[in-house]
């Protein structure tokens, strides 16, 4: 396999089939997942790093790498969403914000306003999850039919 090379996957359904709802304001990152599939690897083939892209508005690719725990294993469900969650919490830089166009920038600022109502928040700024556009299900990872869910993605070998 080629650095960079896309890779097919099959991905977890725990990732594509129960519209886990995104909060950048939960503490928790287990979505009331049955720890087994909490646990389990991600995707299949297993790997230790995985690039996820979104070409809907995301300002950037995530990178995420298997923890300490799942180094074994490759990157599990929990390792998804630990680091989506992380990623989405993060303050929109300006570089991300200088690429949207006038339109992008009244939706992104729209949802920012939709989702903050105390001052405090609002004081913060916009987030990478307003990038989204008041989307805030994990339906931001691609839904394949028919057949198994294949996640066409960026692997990257370390």
């Amino acid at each position: 396999m080629v650095q960079g090379e896309p890779v097919p996957l099959v991905l977890h359904p725990a990732l594509s089939k129960y519209c886990l709802k995104f909060d950048i304001n939960a503490v928790g990152h287990d979505y009331d997942l049955p720890n087994e599939e909490f646990t389990c690897p991600a995707v299949y083939p297993p790997l230790s790093l995985l690039r996820l892209e979104n070409h809907q508005g995301y300002p950037h690719p995530i990178t995420i790498d298997a923890s300490s725990r799942s180094l074994s294993t490759g990157i599990t469900v929990q390792d998804v969403l630990r680091t989506i969650h992380e990623d989405l919490k993060k303050p929109s830089r300006g570089y991300e914000w200088a690429r949207l166009d006038i339109e992008e920038r009244a939706a992104v600022d729209g949802a920012f306003r939709e989702r903050c109502r105390a001052r405090d928040e609002l004081a913060q700024g916009p987030r990478r999850i307003d990038f989204l556009r008041g989307r805030d299900r994990l339906q931001i990872l691609p839904r394949l039919a028919p057949g198994p869910e294949i996640l066409p993605l960026h692997a990257l070998e370390e």
